[in-house]
């Protein structure tokens, strides 16, 4: 419910950008037709109804998402709402209110957002209430209305015309109406039916129940009203001539309403402004088809610039560094990568001066970046290739018992997250075509520092320097006659991924094998069948998993296939039990 609430609260600070928008454009168009009005105005409901929007490089939205809907869960949760200072001046007291109590459960802002969505849920009830109460005695006074003509009835309990029904309006005159008036009064209510305007006006109700808290949809409303009755006044004098303008104002006047409470219905003749419908009636001329045409391309621009989200290439990344972590560096778990050919990188919150590293999560040595310093305030910025993903490190260790959360913030990129099972990193793969076997290749992978992984055909090793010398500490990992492939992938779950390999093995026979090699535990599983069958493992392209193939010993002939899973501490092929020796 929480995300929904804030969801309905990021619509609502959108919206507010294109309803001021709509305010300017409302005195600057003024020898627009009126029904350009309610135009910009439905552009704002589209705005208020749909919960999704495009990216587009013409936005002038500041923020797609001003409130991160995962901010009740966030140790220092922020806001983004495009506006430095507005974050600057918003930010530090969301982190103050955030700080946890002794004993509690639950953080501040979880117990805040709470009270505040029960109170708009309140509000929309409160509203909704008065709606129905004000329909249901409307509905009492026409009950024992007549049938005047058509769909127009009359009643003595009602003292001004109006249209009421949404899907079969109908037109209430007061039976004491003076005559001279009743053919402008039907024209008018005619034109709102004919304009669908017991649609709009209600719709527009509707919304503002659900954004009752936000002060510019009250505005935004009023003058929907306004600009629904000086269109409506238009199309009528449009039609009736500019000899009948001054029986028109006439009969605005006798029928004005003085309504001092805000309704989703009726629609009323003289409901909205009357003063300023005279004046707009009696000043009437036709708008000159330039004026229409320029109109409706301010229409387009705004629908175009308002209607879709900012292109977004910066982000603010969040990096957790694990209690009792000494490692050197820690990675963010989103990956990057540049558009511009570079990627900027920013000291965010939490994170003060240190070392950071950019590192690619699928090439060799010889690619990886050389740590940069960090000075909060002033960028780093590292030259990248397109297309090649990154995971970015800070030099930050934590001796504490809690998990520690930092960020950084990082433009021309665009941002990925991985599914972390099914994230298969590739490092070799000769098993169709073992004449391209290499004699040695090393990589290097965020999430184990430090740590060096080469191959040649009979070994894997990991290689990593001693704590408190130059030396370095070689650990011999899988072997193998020869190994012929060998992956990085997340099977246990731990965040942490293991090797997965082919290879063969033996002494007369000679068989295929696969191996697991869980090099945050220090433990090895392995899948074979000696002198019966052979396991060899592939990438499946198709879904990203890696996927063992079962043959009979010595020969082609496929007995099983499936995808490689880690289950009850053994090797399995998906859908089968097969258990590791």
């Amino acid at each position: 419910m929480n995300e929904l609430f804030l969801k309905i609260i990021n619509m609502s600070i959108s919206a507010s950008w294109l309803v001021l928008a709509v305010l300017i454009l409302r005195f600057v168009l003024k020898k627009a037709p009126k029904w350009i009005n309610v135009l910009l105005w439905g552009i704002v409901a589209i705005r208020l109804i749909c919960p999704f929007s495009f990216e587009s490089t013409l936005s002038i939205i500041p923020s797609a998402e001003t409130i991160p809907l995962n901010i009740c869960m966030d140790t220092t949760p922020t806001i983004n709402s495009g506006i430095s200072a507005i974050n600057n001046a918003v930010n530090p007291i969301i982190s103050q209110s955030n700080t946890p109590m002794a004993g509690a459960s639950v953080n501040p802002l979880q117990i805040i957002i709470g009270i505040y969505e029960y109170i708009w849920i309140f509000g929309m009830i409160a509203l909704a209430l008065y709606t129905a109460i004000s329909y249901w005695r409307l509905r009492r006074k026409v009950d024992t209305a007549v049938r005047y003509k058509d769909n127009i009835f009359q009643s003595e309990n009602v003292s001004f015309p109006f249209v009421l029904g949404i899907i079969k309006p109908r037109i209430y005159l007061p039976f004491k109406m003076n005559g001279q008036y009743l053919e402008h009064v039907v024209a008018h209510e005619q034109a709102h039916i004919c304009r669908k305007d017991h649609w709009w006006k209600p719709l527009g109700f509707l919304l503002l129940m659900i954004h009752w808290f936000n002060p510019l949809m009250w505005l935004a409303y009023v003058l929907l009203c306004r600009d629904i009755e000086l269109a409506c006044d238009e199309k009528v004098i449009k039609e009736l001539g500019n000899e009948q303008r001054g029986d028109y104002t006439q009969a605005l006047v006798a029928c004005s309403v003085n309504r001092r409470m805000i309704a989703a219905c009726p629609l009323a003749f003289g409901e909205v402004s009357v003063k300023e419908r005279v004046k707009s009636v009696m000043n009437y001329k036709k708008p000159a088809f330039w004026v229409i045409i320029i109109s409706v391309i301010v229409c387009v621009g705004v629908a175009v610039c308002f209607l879709t989200n900012p292109k977004q290439d910066s982000y603010t990344l969040r990096i957790v560094v694990p209690a009792g972590s000494q490692e050197k560096f820690v990675y963010t778990d989103e990956e990057v990568s540049t558009i511009r050919n570079s990627i900027k990188i920013w000291s965010g919150d939490g994170l003060g001066d240190t070392e950071v590293i950019l590192s690619p999560v699928n090439k060799t040595t010889e690619t990886r970046y050389t740590a940069t310093y960090l000075t909060h305030g002033m960028p780093v910025e590292f030259d990248a290739e397109k297309d090649t993903w990154f995971k970015i490190g800070v030099n930050m260790q934590n001796s504490t018992n809690e998990d520690i959360i930092v960020y950084v913030e990082v433009e021309n990129v665009e941002v990925r997250i991985v599914d972390k099972i099914n994230s298969v990193i590739k490092w070799f793969d000769y098993t169709e075509n073992p004449s391209a076997m290499d004699d040695e290749s090393t990589i290097n992978l965020p999430i184990y520092p430090d740590v060096t992984f080469s191959y040649n055909q009979a070994q894997i090793i990991a290689s990593k320097p001693f704590d408190t010398s130059e030396l370095i500490d070689h650990t011999i990992l899988i072997t193998g006659m020869p190994i012929w492939n060998a992956y990085f992938a997340d099977l246990t779950g731990d965040d942490y991924p293991e090797i997965c390999a082919t290879y063969t093995f033996g002494s007369g026979i000679i068989d295929s094998r696969i191996i697991i090699y869980d090099y945050a535990k220090g433990a090895s599983y392995e899948l074979s069948d000696r002198g019966y069958f052979d396991f060899t493992l592939r990438l499946n392209e198709a879904d990203g998993y890696l996927y063992v193939d079962k043959t009979k010993y010595n020969t082609d002939e496929l007995v099983e296939t499936g995808r490689l899973v880690f289950k009850n501490n053994c090797i399995q092929i998906e859908g089968f039990s097969n258990e590791a020796n």
